[in-house]
């Protein structure tokens, strides 16, 4: 009898405490890995990036003379 009610408390354990666990600290890693990304994006949005010294972009196979 002790056995299975051991054995019941174990796998009541692994069934519904652990998923609970793991899903709370892949939350908090995605959360976390939110803030960096968000952080890189308002550093990112401040420099503008221009093109003026290359000049225009022209794709010399579709000119057709």
């Amino acid at each position: 009898m002790k056995f299975l009610l051991a054995f019941l408390t174990i796998y009541l354990i692994i069934r519904y405490i652990i998923p609970s666990v793991f899903k709370m600290i892949f939350v908090s890693m995605f959360k976390s890995a939110n803030k960096k990304t968000d952080f890189n994006k308002s550093s990112n949005s401040n420099k503008k990036k221009t093109n003026d010294k290359y000049g225009e972009y022209i794709d010399y196979e579709d000119i057709d003379e």
